[in-house]
């Protein structure tokens, strides 16, 4: 008896990790407004520099491309990573039911 509820508590376990992964997932993919408007407001200040003739305004350029570049290597990044986790978790399931059908 203790070992079937520890196995039933196990697979709930495992269900409610795989859901709190996919709304995890669902809210980061929600989230790329956020990357957006980082690089409106960096063109913008680009634009700016060079209106106004601030000194150096590739400088700035350069560095707000930087930024930009790294925040979206970081979304991806992130974002890889809950997909994987996902991935690994759908695979262990099957695993699980693959092992129960055998003889």
């Amino acid at each position: 008896m203790n070992l079937t509820h520890n196995y039933l508590e196990g697979i709930n376990r495992e269900e409610g990790q795989k859901e709190l992964l996919e709304r995890s997932l669902e809210a980061h993919r929600s989230r790329r407004w956020v990357i957006n408007s980082i690089y409106a407001i960096s063109l913008l200040v680009v634009v700016l520099c060079f209106y106004f003739h601030v000194p150096q305004p590739a400088l700035v350029a350069i560095i707000l491309i930087c930024i930009c570049a790294t925040s979206e290597i970081l979304y991806r990044a992130l974002d890889k990573k809950i997909e994987l986790r996902l991935k690994r978790i759908k695979q262990e399931k099957r695993k699980v039911i693959f092992k129960g059908n055998k003889p």
